[in-house]
């Protein structure tokens, strides 16, 4: 697989105390153009909180594999309160990414 780069498709959104981000992260694997590798079914990609203004943890399924150039976290939530949260993507051999900022609400 070539080697490509990390890029916060679907940004995480404000979201309450424990809920759900929704719509769900999505990060793709892009080459250097910007274009989504659609023939990588086997990448993962693992989520971690990048800046966290309130120590909070971030639960749900952190690390998937990508389908079709695509990794999506439908289960993500933080348990604390703050303002100026973003998520950080890695993956073996990916150049990481990070998110815009976001807040969780009580």
């Amino acid at each position: 697989m070539p080697t490509g780069q990390l890029l916060f498709q679907q940004q995480p959104t404000d979201t309450p105390i424990g809920q759900t981000i929704t719509p769900a992260v999505t990060v793709a694997v892009v080459d250097q153009q910007g274009n989504v590798m659609t023939n990588d079914n086997t990448d993962t990609v693992t989520l971690t909180i990048g800046t966290n203004p309130s120590f909070a943890s971030l639960n749900g399924t952190l690390t998937v594999t990508v389908h079709n150039g695509i990794a999506t976290f439908n289960d993500l939530s933080l348990d604390q309160v703050g303002n100026g949260y973003t998520l950080h993507a890695t993956g073996p051999g990916l150049t990481a990414a990070n998110s815009a900022t976001f807040r969780i609400t009580a």
